[in-house]
């Protein structure tokens, strides 16, 4: 059993609820993101775990050429419908469907840490970068939890 099947099954059954009530508390770190990034227009972004697709609706307001990817079907359904004339796909973090450095930029939202193997996950993410792409990984934690020692 691959991470999309295991993480599928727990982030899909309340898509809904998730779009509309947790996804756009993630929105101030999408934005820096991009800012740091440079996403703008004719940016080629990935965003692998993109939920509902939140974040690349915020990308694609900056004319960026936005390409989703998660482990949830009810989410992308989501994102599908934010989205129209986009391609979000499904399946495993550790075996991502693009070419290599087929991108621009890559996003990982709260994503990699729940890959089976999250090594690997980070691999893929860095595969399909184009050489010198940024990319940017972030997890939620709390406060207490990214100081040492705690």
């Amino acid at each position: 059993m691959g991470s999309a099947e295991v993480q599928g099954r727990l982030w899909g059954a309340r898509a809904a609820g998730w779009a509309e009530l947790g996804e756009p508390s993630g929105t101030p770190i999408y934005q820096a993101a991009f800012d740091a990034m440079g996403v703008t227009t004719g940016t080629r972004l990935l965003d692998v775990g993109c939920g509902a697709g939140l974040a690349l609706q915020l990308a694609r307001k900056r004319r960026a050429i936005v390409a989703g990817f998660d482990a949830t079907a009810p989410l992308l359904d989501v994102a599908r419908s934010r989205l129209p004339g986009a391609d979000p796909r499904r399946g495993d973090i550790e075996n991502l469907p693009y070419g290599e450095g087929s991108v621009d930029a890559v996003t990982a939202f709260n994503t990699a840490q729940y890959a089976i193997d999250p090594g690997r996950a980070l691999r893929e993410i860095k595969r399909v970068a184009a050489p010198g792409a940024p990319v940017a990984v972030a997890s939620w934690v709390t406060p207490t939890a990214a100081r040492p020692g705690c």
